[in-house]
């Protein structure tokens, strides 16, 4: 019944996933648009959902590891973020994508609440014609 139940769950987040989202094609931009837009609401939770189901990794996790992650990840993104005021704006300045398309850079400008700016800097790969977050270098 469990393992029936976890199928259940995947199968779930698998046409959650393939239906989430506009009609507009997902660029390295517009996932960095959807992700900031997230935090400047403080919905940090569906930030971090943003995050692991555009996440680049060769590891298939189980419904229980993915919902641990975003727990993770909620949590440290509303205490930094919380910290500097919260997100008051936010800006894509560049997005560079490699001449054989494979790999992207996008830069972000993030002004918070408390005055402070940084500019964020995300990596991108394209797997299976899908841009995914890159975690390595």
């Amino acid at each position: 019944m469990k393992k029936l139940l976890n199928l259940m769950a995947f199968i779930a987040i698998a046409l959650l996933v393939s239906n989430c989202g506009s009609n507009e094609a997902k660029t390295p931009a517009t996932l960095e648009k959807s992700f900031y837009s997230e935090l400047q609401k403080g919905n940090y939770e569906k930030a971090a959902d943003l995050i692991i189901k555009n996440l680049s990794t060769d590891k298939v996790m189980t419904a229980e590891e993915s919902a641990q992650l975003v727990k993770s990840f909620t949590e440290k993104a509303k205490q930094s973020t919380e910290a500097k005021g919260g997100v008051k704006s936010f800006e894509v300045v560049e997005e560079k994508i490699s001449e054989d398309g494979l790999s992207a850079t996008v830069s972000t400008k993030v002004v918070y609440g408390n005055g402070t700016e940084s500019t964020e800097q995300s990596k991108y790969v394209k797997k299976d014609n899908v841009w995914k977050l890159s975690m390595g270098k």
